[in-house]
């Protein structure tokens, strides 16, 4: 099977383009983060979210949202991870990609908290990143689903 560029590039550029998302909400000193977090506990959104989630700490609601946005930002970074390494390694390797984007992913994550050890406010925690770690392995799955049930073009 012959590899697409043009998916390579999208997916690549995608996977960029969300590094440089979690790596500039990484890089916001403690209180912009705790800020951002407060305003999202507000919002009419963040509301609506706190009473469809389940409870994941007695910290509070921000802290919670919090480690749902950690989880989403790494689904959001899965989801084209697979796809770029799906079209590295030309699609028929779903096993190796899936796992490919699983490292990639967890070495990210341990980058990320690595980073914010050096940010005024912030702590780097292994704790985040196996929350990341629920988000790659969600974006994985819905990824690896979307990529099954998808009909090659003949």
């Amino acid at each position: 099977m012959k590899r697409n560029s043009k998916r390579l590039i999208l997916f690549g550029s995608l996977t960029l383009l969300m590094m440089l998302v979690i790596f500039l909400f990484s890089a916001q000193e403690g209180t912009d983060s705790g800020s951002l977090s407060k305003w999202l506990a507000e919002s009419a959104f963040g509301r609506a979210l706190l009473r469809i989630l389940p409870r994941l700490s007695d910290q509070g609601v921000e802290h919670d949202l919090r480690k749902y946005a950690h989880m989403a930002e790494y689904t959001m970074l899965a989801i084209p991870a697979f796809g770029f390494f799906c079209e590295l390694l030309l699609r028929r390797k779903v096993w190796p990609a899936f796992l490919t984007a699983l490292l990639f992913c967890f070495l990210y994550a341990c980058s990320d908290e690595f980073h914010q050890l050096f940010v005024p406010g912030r702590a780097g925690l292994f704790s985040d990143v196996l929350i990341d770690m629920v988000g790659v392995l969600f974006g994985l799955m819905f990824a690896s689903l979307v990529h099954a049930l998808r009909k090659e073009p003949r």
